[in-house]
This record gives C-alpha cells, sequence and structure tokens, in this order.
C-alpha cells in the first residue's frame, strides 16, 4: 500500500492513500459465447470527470487486464470506457477497474494521422490494420473510403513501424495490401444522395486522433461543406475504432444538415474482378462482396454492417466508383443531425479469421453482436 506522510508541529501524520476502484457487471445479452468481447460504456460509470488514460482491471478469477478511458470531444475528460473481455453464453461478470492505476502491460491497438504519406491515417490492431484515403490525395481525391493490410495469424502483433520500410504490396511477413482502391468505395466509402464527399471538391476534411491503445485506437474526421448534386449542403463527424484482438472497424457517423434534401446517408464497398460472393441482407444487416483482384495476393472479403431497422434500399454504384451501397434512413430533410453507426470489416484469406466458405458466418456472428452489444451497469 502507497501511504502519504506530512509533517505536523513536532508529530507525523501518516494517511494511507488507498486505490480508487469501481466495480462493474458486464453481461453478454447472446445465447453464444462471445470471445474478444469489444465492451463499452460510459466513463461516468466511473465517477466525476475521469481523466483520460489506461487503468487497470481486475477479473473475479484475479486475472488483470487493460481499460482505457477515452476523451472524444477534446475537454479533458473520459467520454467513455473501453475494455475487450471473453464472455460465455449470457454470462455476467464482474470487472473492478482501479482508476489509480495505470495499465502497464502491453497495447494491441494504435492509430496514427500520418503514416508513409502525409495525413494518410491508419488505424491498426494485433489482427489486421486499415488505411483511410481521406485527405491522403497523392494519386486521386480521397473519398473517405477504406484500404486492408492482412496480417496471417504468425505475424498477429502491431505492425505499423515495421511496415513503413516493406512493399507491402508484395508478398511479406508483416502485412499484405489485399484491397486495390482506386476511386471506388474500397471499404466503407460514405455516401449522401447520389454525392460523395471528396476532399477539396466537394468537402474538407480534419483529421484528428482521438483513441490509441491499449485497448482501442480511433480517428475522426471533421467533412465541412459536403454538398450533394441534390443541392444539399451538410457538415459531418465521422468516428472510426478498433479494437484489440478484433478485425473489424466501429464507425460512428453524424451528419448536421444546413441544406436538407430528401436524401438518405450510404455506405458500401467497391466490386472485384472476380467476384465469387456477393450478399445483401437487410434483416441482418449485411452488405458484402468476396473475390480476387488482379495482382493482389490472395482473395478477400468486404462487409459493411448495420442496423436492419434503419435500412432504406441498396444501389449499385458504376463507372470508377464500381461497387455497392446501402441507404439508411432516416431523409436527412427535416433533421437537425443524423447519427448513424456501422461496423466495416476486411477479410483475407490468409488472415486465419475467415476464408470463403466461412466468410458469412463470420459476418453474422459480428452483425449478432453489433445489435446485442454487451451491457455494462454499476455495482
Amino acid at each position: 500500500m502507497r501511504t502519504v506522510c506530512a509533517l505536523v508541529t513536532s508529530f507525523v501524520v501518516c494517511a494511507a492513500a488507498t486505490a480508487i476502484e469501481v466495480s462493474l457487471q458486464v453481461t453478454n445479452p447472446m445465447d453464444s459465447d462471445r470471445p474478444h468481447a469489444a465492451v463499452v460504456a460510459p466513463a461516468s460509470l466511473l465517477g466525476d470527470a475521469i481523466a483520460p488514460g489506461s487503468m487497470t482491471a481486475r477479473l473475479a478469477h484475479g486475472q488483470t487486464i487493460p481499460a482505457q478511458a477515452d476523451d472524444l470531444d477534446g475537454d479533458g475528460v473520459a467520454d467513455e470506457i473501453a475494455m475487450v473481455l471473453d464472455l460465455r453464453s449470457a454470462e455476467a461478470i464482474t470487472v473492478t477497474i482501479d482508476t489509480a492505476a495505470a495499465w502497464e502491460g502491453e497495447s494491441l491497438a494504435d492509430a496514427r494521422i500520418g503514416w508513409r504519406y502525409e495525413n494518410y491515417a491508419v488505424l491498426d490492431t494485433d489482427r489486421i490494420a486499415y488505411g483511410l484515403y481521406g485527405v491522403f490525395s497523392s494519386h486521386f481525391v480521397g473519398g473517405l473510403q477504406w484500404d486492408c493490410y492482412g496480417k496471417r495469424p504468425e505475424a498477429w502483433k502491431l505492425c505499423l513501424d515495421e511496415l513503413e520500410s516493406i512493399n507491402y504490396h508484395e508478398d511479406n511477413p508483416v502485412a499484405v495490401d489485399f484491397l486495390l482502391v482506386g476511386n471506388t468505395l474500397a471499404l466503407g466509402g460514405l455516401i449522401l444522395g447520389d454525392g460523395r464527399p471528396l476532399h477539396g471538391q466537394t468537402a474538407q476534411y480534419t483529421q484528428k486522433l482521438i483513441a490509441s491503445g491499449p485497448v482501442r485506437a480511433g480517428l475522426q474526421v471533421d467533412i465541412a461543406d459536403f454538398t450533394t448534386p441534390a443541392g444539399g449542403k451538410y457538415q459531418a463527424t465521422a468516428r472510426y475504432f478498433i479494437y484489440a484482438h478484433n478485425d473489424f472497424i466501429d464507425a460512428r457517423v453524424e451528419i448536421r444538415p444546413e441544406t436538407a434534401k430528401d436524401e438518405c446517408f450510404g455506405a458500401g464497398v467497391r466490386s472485384y474482378q472476380d467476384q465469387k460472393q456477393f450478399l445483401a441482407a437487410a434483416n441482418s444487416g449485411i452488405l458484402a462482396v468476396w473475390g480476387q483482384q488482379q495482382t493482389i495476393i490472395g482473395e478477400g472479403g468486404l462487409a459493411v454492417i448495420f442496423p436492419p431497422a434503419q435500412f432504406n434500399s441498396w444501389t449499385e454504384r458504376n463507372s470508377d466508383e464500381d461497387g455497392y451501397a446501402v441507404f439508411l434512413r432516416p431523409s436527412m430533410a427535416g433533421q437537425t443531425e443524423v447519427e448513424h453507426r456501422l461496423r466495416l470489416v476486411g477479410v483475407w484469406e490468409h488472415g486465419g479469421i475467415a476464408n470463403a466458405d466461412t466468410f458469412v458466418s463470420h459476418l453474422q456472428d459480428l452483425a449478432a453482436r453489433f445489435h446485442q452489444p454487451v451491457t455494462v451497469t454499476k455495482l
């Protein structure tokens, strides 16, 4: 136990500085096991004005894990806490967080605003890495679409520093770029009505880091003056998070109309030259493709997972965009702010997570988790 002592007149008064511990109950609402469950909850569960940073959490059997408190709005106070836990079917466990004990173990989530190229933002977890074509515009105008870097199981670790000097378009022991992006929707390209937010043409982006390990990493992109062919004008904020031991991006998009039109928000995936699977399932909230691209090592899959209750319509995007998108309710007409949550998924057949045979079942599991989030209450 740490001790703080103060000298008072002719004697010493000693006061014990105890840990500030908060116990939470974490519950899996699903009737199936949930390994590496991403747990997100309000930081207010830990108390008032919690400072952002890492903390040490303890499970009932004594195992310690990292807990992360993130300041998402930049006011110096944590807004959310995040953990990754293994949960059995319908299990409720107690997690005790010592808010005074920083986590000193391994970090498995990383984010950078600039990597290899100025303003080419990246997210990295021990399972996969993603690169965001936003402000980056050396070869084409960034349309907020993601690139994917697959890791074989023997390379499951953070890789951005090691990947700096490697040609990731060729086979290598670190991570392989398994997606040709171009001007397409790639993974998770955003749309409003019939328009995409193309940096420098129809919009301006500002990127910033909002979280970086040990549990999750996150980037924020503020989009100014997103105009659409129908005459709409919008301001928007997109936040993207990845989690240790997981392969997906959690995306949150807030849209604030200035001139609202009868048009919906959407997100999509590019098509494959040799497309072998296509899934558009409104009732389960999945849009996905699987196939092979020329010059790319191995087959791959891309998916957008969305809330089924918000489904509006599908669209096929032709020409350079070359892909498919899902549009979500509500229409922007009459709205002051619209919020959407999505899960974006890139899968490489050599990545040890899913292959052509298990791709759909993997997405169904991720969708079930997305639709039934872990619940957290204070004890």
